[in-house]
This record gives C-alpha cells, structure tokens and sequence, in this order.
C-alpha cells in the first residue's frame, strides 16, 4: 500500500510538471512601417516641414532647441572646466524621427529550466530642418528585413 502512494504521488509530481510547462511565440509590431517611396521623394532643400508632416504623419520624436548668447554669460553651456566663453554659440537642433519595430518573442517554460529570446530590429527615419524649415538633411536605415521571419528557427 505505501508503494501505490509514492507511485501516485510520483505520478502526480510529474503530471503537474508537465502541466505547468508551455512555450510562448508571439511577434511584436510597432507603429507603420515606413514607405520607401516617400522616403525618396524627399529634396534636401525643397520639401518642407509641413510636406512631411502631411506625407508621413506626427513623428515619434521631436528634438528643436535653439541656443543663443552673444557677448553674456555662457558658463552654463560650457561643458568643460576652463573652456573659454565664445563670442557667440549657436546651438541648433530641430529633427523629427520616424520609427518602426518588429520582433520576434519565444519562451520555453519548465518546471526548473526555462529559456527566452526577444529579438527586435527597427527602422529609423531622421530628418533634420533648416531655419527656414525645410529638410536639410535626412538619413533612413532599414534593419527589419534582417529579422529572421520564423525566429529563433530560421538562423
């Protein structure tokens, strides 16, 4: 009688780890992929900033700041001790950025052993305005097409 307890214990311990294990797959995407095609209508110099807004929507992220000091005191800018105050320092920044993400997600759950990869490529679209807010200059970088298509099996 005491061996058919430690066999249906035995059984038990065993059913319910095989119970409590699974595996995960799953992809992620994030915000629109980015059209190519506008991306090579872009004119440094002609298209402006209200032409892109209308082509590829709000951006993810806005950077514009403008920094100016003439003649005044400028130690506050300085980033290093004994840099001497400039006449003048323009500081000017203003881009938008556009990305898009995929991924993918796998994840093996034991009972004592478990395992997970997450694996995410973006595309990146920076373009940068001048002062009369028109595209000075622009760069795209495409690294979604590097993201295997069925993770983790397709290396």
């Amino acid at each position: 009688m005491r061996s058919v307890g430690r066999v249906i214990a035995a059984a038990a311990v065993l059913l319910s780890g095989i119970g409590l294990s699974g595996c995960i797959m799953g992809r992620v995407y994030r915000d629109q992929p980015l059209d190519e095609q506008k991306i090579a209508a872009i004119a440094r110099g002609v298209t402006t900033k209200q032409e892109i807004l209308s082509e590829f929507g709000p951006p993810q992220e806005i950077e514009g700041r403008e920094l100016v000091a003439i003649g005044g005191p400028v130690e506050a800018f300085l980033t290093r001790r004994g840099e001497r105050a400039p006449v003048e320092r323009v500081v000017a920044a203003r881009f938008f950025r556009y990305t898009y993400a995929r991924a993918n997600i796998l994840a093996v759950v034991l009972l004592l052993f478990n395992y997970g990869e997450f694996d995410q490529k973006t595309d990146n679209l920076v373009i940068f305005f001048d002062g009369d807010n028109r595209v000075e200059d622009y760069a795209y970088a495409k690294r979604t097409d590097q993201l295997p298509r069925f993770g983790f099996l397709s290396r």
